[in-house]
């Protein structure tokens, strides 16, 4: 048993091994060793905001502000926009929150307003940033059962993508440093998120591996970013649904085989690793004793074979051939 400390050092030395090229068809086998060693948890109290209605009417305000900023023709000379560092801990905070109305509809849509009308500082999209890929926000009770603190890690990956998109986009405002920290910490965070959840019934989404995929779609989209740490990314990614023993029903493996066939058409290392990969599970699912009584194992089997059959209907055009063809070739087997 390990602790998360050094899960996270581990995961970073197989980054650095895929860079010196010391690692590639043993990634995925390497990665699952690793998260083998942390243990699942007992359930502990889940912290929550208690200020969601006070953090509402400041977000309320702030938007009433940038509207009518919007609206004048001389904005920059009658509106001194700005939202406030303390404000904007109070509503980041709401994206812990199980209720839409401060999380989603609230915390959500402001933060995303926010960045990309460009109405926060560098300075504070950095801060933002830190915040979100914090360990203390994106493993917050991870390896605990299904729990509320899903909201809080969700939602920060969701954000966090946001930041990734307007960093690539417009003005970075990342450091080398704090970039290759969060691609260290969303890679982590994609191999061990475990609750599957999509729409939880009064409290709404929760939709982890649908913001996964936005995350990594953003580090896949990174035009100076070497092809070794989106191996290491994509490696993550596939080692993590390996372990997935819930059910996505909520389009989750739509959107993961999206991003993840959309790579691998961009060069043939990732097409590579891909195919090495669904070859790997395929035996998993033809080769493995059938479990009579485990519905983690069953759901586990069903879930490679979902991503199968995404693949396939993903069509030939957009996923690379010989991915497309291994695929084609094995369907009859994972009916």
């Amino acid at each position: 048993m390990i602790e998360l400390d050094e899960l996270k050092k581990e995961f970073i030395t197989l980054r650095q091994k895929v860079r010196n090229g010391d690692v590639f068809q043993s990634l995925g086998e390497l990665m699952k060793e690793s998260l083998h060693k942390m243990p699942p948890q007992s359930l502990t109290t889940v912290s929550l905001p208690v200020d969601g209605e006070f953090a509402l009417k400041r977000m309320q305000n702030y938007t009433q502000r940038a509207d009518q900023m919007t609206e004048s023709e001389t904005a920059t000379e009658d509106f001194d926009f700005q939202v406030k560092d303390a404000d904007l801990a109070l509503i980041v905070e709401q994206l812990a929150s199980p209720l839409p109305k401060y999380r989603d509809t609230g915390a959500f849509f402001f933060l995303s307003d926010m960045i990309q009308n460009d109405l926060l500082s560098e300075e504070q999209l950095r801060w933002l940033t830190d915040y979100l890929v914090s360990d203390e926000q994106l493993f917050a009770h991870i390896l605990e059962p299904q729990n509320d603190a899903i909201y809080r890690r969700s939602f920060s990956v969701l954000v966090l993508s946001l930041l990734l998109f307007s960093n690539r986009i417009k003005t970075p405002f990342m450091s080398e440093t704090q970039l290759n920290h969060v691609i260290d910490q969303v890679a982590l965070y994609a191999a061990l998120e475990r609750d599957g959840r999509g729409f939880i019934d009064e409290n709404g989404w929760a939709h982890a591996f649908t913001h996964i995929g936005n995350a990594v779609a953003e580090i896949f989209l990174m035009p100076d970013l070497v092809r070794a740490d989106k191996v290491f990314v994509l490696g993550a990614v596939l080692a993590g649904y390996h372990e997935l023993s819930q059910p996505l029903t909520f389009g989750e493996t739509e959107r993961l085989v999206e991003v993840i066939t959309h790579i691998s058409k961009q060069h043939e290392l990732y097409a590579d690793y891909l195919l090495l990969t669904l070859k790997m599970w395929r035996k998993d699912l033809v080769t493995q004793t059938p479990p009579k009584t485990q519905q983690q194992q069953w759901q586990q089997l069903y879930n490679r074979s979902q991503f199968f059959h995404e693949i396939l209907l993903r069509g030939k055009n957009e996923v690379p051939e010989a991915v497309f063809d291994y695929v084609s070739v094995t369907k009859n087997y994972l009916a």
